[in-house]
């Protein structure tokens, strides 16, 4: 829903318009019929287009983590990083990450430091999306 909002400043019509189906999803590298369902909200856009929806609505629309592992999910979802991504930037294997995204271990020791981050690296680009929308 909050995509229509957004649309309307840029003089993009709603509904769809035969003039405009190319304009909203090459900012999202999209195609026209994923960004019309993002719209009606079925289903969400993928993780891999999460920053640029986040840039786009100038916000996060993500709901607020409540846990550790929920924090690193959210966080590689704003980044737009598959699992395997996220590991290697964190420095982990990839079966490491999937234990604390499930909450099945919890992040200690050296690893501590490499995770706060990486949660930084994914809260300044989260910021700086906010700043450019």
């Amino acid at each position: 829903m909050a995509y229509f909002r957004r649309r309307m400043p840029f003089g993009l019509a709603r509904p769809w318009t035969h003039r405009e189906p190319e304009r909203l999803p090459k900012q999202f590298g999209a195609c026209v019929p994923g960004v019309f369902n993002w719209e009606a909200n079925t289903p969400q856009p993928d993780f891999r287009y999460m920053p640029a929806v986040i840039k786009f609505l100038g916000y996060n629309p993500l709901p607020e983590a409540t846990t550790p592992a929920e924090e690193l999910v959210r966080h590689r979802t704003v980044l737009g990083l598959f699992q395997n991504e996220a590991a290697k930037r964190i420095g982990v294997d990839q079966s490491t990450l999937a234990k604390w995204e499930r909450g099945e271990r919890e992040v200690t020791g050296r690893f501590l430091g490499r995770v706060m981050r990486f949660l930084e690296q994914a809260a300044t680009q989260s910021a700086r999306a906010r700043c450019a929308g």
